[in-house]
């Protein structure tokens, strides 16, 4: 069981029903956004245990809960095999290879979660996972996007079965990644914070597209590429959609 911790991880925890108990200060009790809190939670019955600061204190591990943490139950959705056949040309899954920094996988989440990914999959091995950093810094992200350590040879073969593309982000690649058709149902592979995708790992993207960088700097924070590919994706959707509504002219 996870904690999430701040009033709005904990507000999110509560909305999407995964708040088993709350603990809340008695000292932020009248506060605003702690009365939405506790009126949501007696609506979902889930019940409260009234403490002091000192308590949160030597619960929390953020060291910023804010006078509230929840204990959160994990998600029902344990296989990625049934997310992936049930896979449509809105769908689309992130491969994030050894990000190992709770923030930048926390924000991932959050903007997973905006756009709409069906999941976020990180390895078996040397990748940060749930913790309540992460949980606080994607804002209620990391409770509506599914996430799940598994193999990823294992997984690249499963997408090859179903026909899913594999699009690698990494400064390697020769198109830039808005000139790259980011829409249908598509994988995309991105790398941790001090190196990009490893070799073995690229040669198995049906293609590989990179962000553009006129300054000094040779890369982008993970999270922030993650971003970029994801919000170029959706515009296309929304273009390819718009077009498709436009009356046609005689």
């Amino acid at each position: 069981m996870i904690k999430a911790e701040g009033r709005n991880p904990v507000y999110e925890a509560l909305k999407a029903h995964r708040a088993l108990k709350l603990k809340i200060a008695r000292e932020v009790e009248k506060e605003k956004k702690i009365q939405l809190i506790i009126d949501l939670s007696k609506a979902y019955c889930v019940p409260i245990d009234f403490t002091d600061m000192t308590e949160l204190e030597r619960l929390s591990e953020t060291g910023r809960h804010q006078g509230v943490i929840a204990y959160v139950k994990p998600s029902q959705i344990n296989s990625l095999r049934t997310i992936v056949e049930k896979m449509n040309n809105d769908s689309c899954l992130l491969l994030l290879e050894q990000v190992q920094d709770p923030q930048n996988l926390g924000a991932i989440l959050r903007t997973a979660e905006s756009t709409a990914a069906s999941a976020v999959i990180i390895p078996k091995r040397k990748s940060v996972d749930l913790t309540p950093t992460v949980h606080r810094t994607s804002m209620g992200g990391s409770l509506y996007v599914p996430l799940f350590r598994e193999n990823f040879h294992s997984v690249l073969k499963l997408l090859r079965e179903k026909g899913i593309r594999v699009i690698g982000v990494d400064p390697s690649g020769f198109t830039e990644y808005f000139s790259e058709n980011l829409t249908g149902a598509i994988a995309f592979v991105l790398g941790g914070e001090n190196k990009g995708i490893s070799s073995s790992l690229l040669r198995k993207c049906n293609n590989i597209v990179r962000i553009p960088m006129r300054g000094r700097i040779e890369s982008l924070n993970v999270s922030v590429s993650t971003a970029l590919v994801l919000y170029e994706r959706l515009r296309q959707q929304i273009h390819k959609d718009t077009t498709l509504e436009s009356p046609q002219r005689s």
